[in-house]
Formats: C-alpha cells, sequence, structure tokens
C-alpha cells in the first residue's frame, strides 16, 4: 500500500486541493483583478442596477450565496442568489435591462449557468461571468469577465463577489464595510499559516471520522454557504459518503429528535458573529448525546479576523480533513469523478453539472 505521506503529497497536487496555493493565489488575485472589480462596483452605483442575481452552480452557488448576504446587509440594492436553472424557471419579473447577473463557473461551461447567462442576456441583463482563465463559454458570451488563473475555485470567486459587494456598500456611504475590506485584503499571509497549522489535526480527525457513512455540517450566518459546499458538493464526491446542510437555528425543528434514536457525526463551523450563540446552543445540546460525534471549527481560533471573513479561513481545516478522510477511503486521485463531466450526464457542449 502506498503511504500516506506520499499520497498527500500526491493530494498536494491535485486540481480540488486549493489549500497549499491560497497564499499566494489571492494575493496574485487581489493585486491583478482588485481595480476591475472596484471598478464594476462604481459602475453599478453609478448605473442605478435595481436588481443584481448571482448566479452558480454546486460549489459555485455557495459563493453566491455570500454575495447575497453581503448585498443585503450592507448595500441598499436588492439581490438574489439563484441556481442557474432557477433562475430560468422563476424567471424574475425583474429580470431585464435595469439588472445584473454574476454568473460563476469554474470550468465556464457548466451547462446550467450558460443557460441562465444565455435567459438573462435575453431579458436585456447585464452578464458579468467568473471563471478559470482559459476559452470557455461564458469568456466568449458574458459581458464583463472576471478571471484568474488558477485552481483556487472557491476562494477567488468568493473573493470577487465579496470584494464587489463591500465596494457597492462603501461608494454608498457604509463606513461599516471599511474593516471588512481591510481584513481581506490582508488575508493570504494569514491563509498561509491557516493552512500549515491545519494537517495534523485532520489527520487525526479523519481516522476517528473513517467510519462515518454520513456527515452532517450546522452552521449559520456567513459560514452557511461554507457548510452548504462541504455538506453537499465535497463531502459526496470527495469522500463520496453522505453529507447534510443544517442552519443551526433549523437544528431544532427536526434534527433534534433524531437524536435518541439515532446516532450523528456532526461538523460545526463555528462564526464569531451574530449567529455563534445559536450554533453554540446546538453544539451545548449535541455534546450531551452519547450516540453524537462531533468535530468543531472555530473562528474563536483567529480572534484576529473578521468575523464575516469566516469563509476564506475555515475552508482551509475542512480542506485537509476531505483530503485526509478520502485518502483513507482509498480514493487516492482526488480530482476522479464517476459522473460529473463524463458525458454521462451531459448534453450539448456544456457538462453537467
Amino acid at each position: 500500500m502506498t503511504d500516506l505521506k506520499q499520497l498527500v503529497e500526491q493530494a498536494k497536487r491535485s486540481e480540488l486541493f486549493t489549500a497549499p496555493h491560497l497564499e499566494a493565489d489571492l494575493a496574485t488575485f487581489l493585486a491583478e483583478q482588485g481595480g476591475a472589480i472596484k471598478t464594476l462596483a462604481a459602475e453599478a452605483v453609478a448605473s442605478g442596477v435595481k436588481h443584481i442575481y448571482f448566479v452558480g452552480s454546486g460549489g459555485s452557488w455557495t459563493n453566491m450565496y455570500s454575495a447575497k448576504y453581503l448585498m443585503e446587509r450592507f448595500t441598499t440594492i436588492p439581490s438574489d442568489a439563484l441556481t442557474g436553472y432557477e433562475l430560468i424557471w422563476r424567471d424574475p419579473a425583474r429580470l431585464g435591462p435595469d439588472s445584473w447577473v454574476f454568473a460563476t463557473s469554474y470550468s465556464g461551461n457548466t451547462e446550467d449557468t450558460i443557460a441562465a447567462l444565455r435567459h438573462a442576456k435575453s431579458k436585456g441583463a447585464r452578464t458579468i461571468g467568473i471563471a478559470k482563465r482559459r476559452e470557455s463559454t461564458i469568456k466568449r458570451e458574458a459581458d464583463v469577465l472576471i478571471d484568474y488563473d488558477s485552481t483556487a475555485l472557491y476562494i477567488l470567486p468568493l473573493a470577487t463577489v465579496y470584494l464587489f459587494a463591500l465596494e457597492v456598500a462603501r461608494l454608498q456611504g457604509n463606513k461599516a464595510v471599511e474593516p471588512v475590506i481591510e481584513g481581506l485584503m490582508a488575508l493570504p499571509p494569514l491563509l498561509g499559516r491557516v493552512y500549515r497549522e491545519s494537517e495534523a489535526r485532520a489527520a487525526t480527525l479523519s481516522e476517528q471520522f473513517s467510519d462515518s457513512t454520513l456527515l452532517y455540517a450546522v452552521a449559520s450566518g456567513p459560514l452557511y454557504g461554507l457548510a452548504y459546499k462541504f455538506a453537499l458538493t465535497v463531502f459526496m464526491e470527495n469522500i463520496r459518503i453522505h453529507g447534510s446542510v443544517i442552519a443551526s437555528d433549523e437544528f431544532r425543528q427536526g434534527p433534534v429528535e433524531a437524536l435518541d434514536r439515532q446516532g450523528m457525526d456532526i461538523v460545526f463551523l463555528m462564526g464569531t458573529d451574530e449567529s455563534r450563540a445559536m450554533t453554540q446552543r446546538v453544539l451545548d445540546t449535541v455534546r450531551k448525546r452519547p450516540n453524537v460525534r462531533t468535530i468543531v471549527y472555530d473562528m474563536a481560533d483567529y480572534p484576529d479576523v473578521h468575523p464575516l471573513l469566516a469563509p476564506f479561513v475555515l475552508l482551509i481545516p475542512l480542506q485537509w480533513f476531505v483530503v485526509y478522510s478520502a485518502l483513507r477511503a482509498g480514493i487516492h486521485d482526488l480530482d476522479e469523478r464517476v459522473f460529473m463531466g463524463r458525458g454521462v450526464l451531459a448534453t450539448g457542449e456544456a457538462t453537467w453539472p
């Protein structure tokens, strides 16, 4: 059997294990595209855009959730975060020349997202694509393109919509966003430190949870999108086990009733924002049950980071956990997929999903 350390070194070259190079990639991206993103924000404010739609599929949609969260909290421009086909099926009455649509896809060819982009253009909306720097449908068809020369398919689109939303708020006179912007620009060195410090714990946790067949992810506030990403994409795509996401304040509605009959393995993402108290209540409740195992990733361990930047930070220990868990499960090629992008669920020129 191949040595685990050797497999980890191999995993560091995987396209989907992005943590090893996030420090450099985020610094480069902010230097290269920060000005363009701020210009886009200025255009949004000056043009009087009436509504912004943030569209993505799978993990890309979770970035868009964070964009809506910030836009609603800090700006006066209404927004929605939708999957590609949801935008088409809903066909919002407000979608038109006074609206913008951000469409993000790592490949630039995701079927759902391309369909939504074309639908938006047919309605006269302005379209902004976010994708990896390569030839793609989004590159050809979006009105504006923010691209990146990296495999950091979560952090860099997330940085794009964060900086856009925060800059819109700043231009509208909201001074509360200034420390968040400063914190975002200062993140790269911290991400490097978190990467270096997170491996040992991940190795231990992956062994302890190697028999898990279902992982719940519990979070709220700015971390809900990250919890969704790992529960409904990464746990299932990379470890090939079941995953489910639960908002902290919804845990008492149904999940709590399952505690008496079945064991649960739960990953908690603890923020330092307003949602922390509720997540802590859930954690305190489940820890009283002998058949519940928990993993806690806590932003209190990073007191110098603004609470709203939590998704950038906690992505890294989560990725480390998934890498070790996948390797222990015998999945040595983290980029391998059984169905996705193999034509099994694809139609036409685009891949599904």
